[in-house]
């Protein structure tokens, strides 16, 4: 386990106490745990305060130790964060290992070879600073996509094992766990999908529609895609919608109760308003309208943004209608 087994500041006794009889029902399988930033190997925390089974190995200093497993022929060669952030490039304090055994080798870290966005980077490292040292796999933890880190230099394999779920909309697509065989001279690893809840996301342009019976047809279209019993769904609605349709979620969500897990609503719309149509008016509403498409004609792109919002606000109230903020 590459770190980020839990989240230092929220671990609560009862998850700790789920850990530990779930690691202990492994046995004899034994667990290697590499803590990461968001799980190190601090006071405080369950890694050295609690009790751990027997069977379960957690490398507690920033330094690569190893441990042999002579009835395997196998060296765990691992290391621990000791902090939130480790910025130097830990993977050159590494040494060529032995090549008297199979070298696995497990650590939290970033490769700067393909950050992902908005992915702060703990434990740099680049191909070159894990290859050629008589590894036969690397275990990486951090990002949460599944891929293998691309090694131009020798034969070994180095992998994100990705998430067994996905914990928000940022963490769609199938989610994994690797089994891997690791002999000399071969590995072989393979990624097992085990996600049961996705996270998908689905936008329904609403031009045109007149009625929520039309939204909740547009997303049971999706029907086994991305509309299954176990999906959590965040429906984004967008475009130009009638303004008298009542977008009551409750009642919608009632209607989708048997075709996902749960929904989120993230309403994008504008109220299908004829704005050229209020300008011609001797109102107030058409003055108030006249008066803002004197300033939009001018208006950089940022300001044309403020300026639409206020217009369309403005004559929400002027006519009398529900104020919807976007």
């Amino acid at each position: 386990i590459a770190g980020d087994l839990f989240e230092h500041d929220r671990i609560t006794p009862d998850t700790t106490a789920f850990l530990i009889q779930q690691f202990d029902n492994l046995r004899p399988i034994r667990v290697f745990i590499a803590p990461g930033n968001h799980d190190p190997y601090l006071a405080g925390s369950p890694y050295c305060e609690e009790s751990w089974p027997e069977n379960v190995h957690i490398f507690r200093e920033e330094k690569f130790r190893a441990v042999e497993l002579p009835d395997l022929g196998v060296r765990i060669t691992g290391f621990g964060f000791n902090r939130t952030h480790l910025a130097e490039h830990h993977f050159r304090w590494l040494d060529s290992l032995p090549a008297d055994a199979v070298n696995i080798v497990v650590s939290h870290g970033s490769d700067l070879g393909r950050v992902p966005e908005g992915k702060s980077k703990h434990g740099p490292l680049t191909i070159d600073e894990i290859a050629g040292k008589n590894i036969h796999y690397c275990a990486l933890g951090h990002y949460h996509q599944l891929r293998p880190l691309e090694n131009p230099i020798d034969a070994t394999q180095v992998w994100y094992c990705g998430i067994p779920e996905g914990r928000g909309w940022r963490e769609t697509g199938p989610c994994s766990y690797l089994l891997g065989e690791v002999e000399k001279g071969e590995v072989r690893i393979q990624a097992i999908e085990c996600g049961q809840y996705p996270f998908e996301t689905l936008v329904i342009e609403c031009d045109g529609f007149s009625t929520r019976e039309q939204i909740i047809d547009a997303i049971l279209q999706h029907r086994g895609s991305k509309v299954t019993p176990r999906v959590i769904l965040r429906v984004r609605l967008t475009g130009t919608l009638d303004p008298r349709v009542d977008l009551s979620t409750a009642e919608m969500e009632e209607r989708l109760a048997d075709a996902v897990l749960h929904v989120q609503w993230e309403d994008r719309t504008l109220p299908a308003l004829d704005f050229e149509a209020l300008a011609q008016e001797r109102t107030l509403c058409g003055n108030f309208v006249r008066a803002l498409n004197a300033r939009l004609a001018g208006a950089s792109a940022q300001e044309r943004e403020v300026l639409e919002r206020a217009r369309l606000y403005g004559v929400q109230a002027l006519l009398g209608r529900e104020v919807r903020p976007r």
